[in-house]
């Protein structure tokens, strides 16, 4: 049976395939995740999550030897811009849109560690790349995904998790800190590996140097499942499909993300 697809699934799939020759250079990251976890990863699924719209890649610390830059590749396929100043073209950021007037913006985000070199290369000097901390945790373990005949790199779940419990905190709306905690529960939930998962991710909260602060984010905001944590989850639930699963959202929230503290 044919997969059907909503308008914001249509324009990642333009993106990716419009960006194919640049891919093995990047990391998929931030809320397309877990759909991709739950579409092209996972077997029998039929839980998926909240879709987010904006596109976001992680730059691998990969050198490019092309001669087309992500600029170059956007401006001929008619992309739009999002000029981030009035009266400067640049930086800017590339906007999508579908015929159905369905849009989103595509950010590149790298880590403190790539060089500005590798940035202007592979994506141009046209275009915004913001660098953040902490991304090197996303891209330092992926997984080769087949998106319909597109091979996309993404995080690998333990990562991806424990990024998100450790970052949410800085995030700059209720509603962001919301969404990253129901991302991160939605992947401790849902995965058929999730016993392995929690160990990895324990793991990491042992041995990271900001394991401490993953610990911390959990023991602040998951006390109990009437807790900040669980109820912010429990409200970004409501406009998913977890509320036919017939579970207590907040205790299984608390649970689920309480659970990568293992004994630290």
């Amino acid at each position: 049976m044919p997969r059907k697809y909503s308008g914001e699934q249509i324009l990642l799939l333009k993106v990716l395939k419009d960006l194919e020759d640049f891919l093995p250079y990047l990391v998929l990251v931030g809320g397309w995740v877990p759909f991709l976890y739950s579409r092209y990863l996972w077997t029998d699924m039929n839980q998926e999550p909240l879709l987010t719209r904006d596109i976001d890649f992680g730059l691998k610390n990969t050198p490019y030897q092309g001669n087309e830059t992500i600029a170059d590749r956007v401006t001929r396929k008619k992309y739009g811009e999002h000029h981030l100043e009035i009266g400067k073209d640049i930086p800017f950021v590339p906007v999508v849109k579908s015929e159905q007037g369905t849009q989103a913006e595509i950010e590149f985000i790298s880590d403190a560690k790539t060089s500005d070199a590798i940035s202007k290369k592979l994506v141009g000097r046209e275009i915004l790349v913001n660098k953040l901390p902490f991304v090197d945790i996303l891209l330092r373990k992926t997984i080769p995904v087949n998106v319909d005949g597109i091979f996309v790199n993404i995080p690998h779940p333990a990562g991806y998790v424990f990024h998100k419990i450790l970052t949410f905190t800085e995030r700059p709306t209720s509603s962001k800190k919301g969404k990253d905690l129901y991302y991160a529960y939605y992947v401790l939930r849902f995965d058929p590996e999730s016993s392995s998962l929690i160990k990895e991710i324990q793991q990491m909260v042992l041995n990271h140097p900001q394991g401490s602060k993953v610990a911390e984010n959990i023991k602040s905001y998951f006390k109990d499942p009437f807790s900040t944590g669980p109820g912010m989850i429990f409200e970004e639930s409501k406009m998913s499909t977890l509320g036919t699963l017939g579970i207590d959202i907040r205790k299984d929230a608390f649970e689920k993300i309480h659970s990568v503290l293992g004994e630290f």
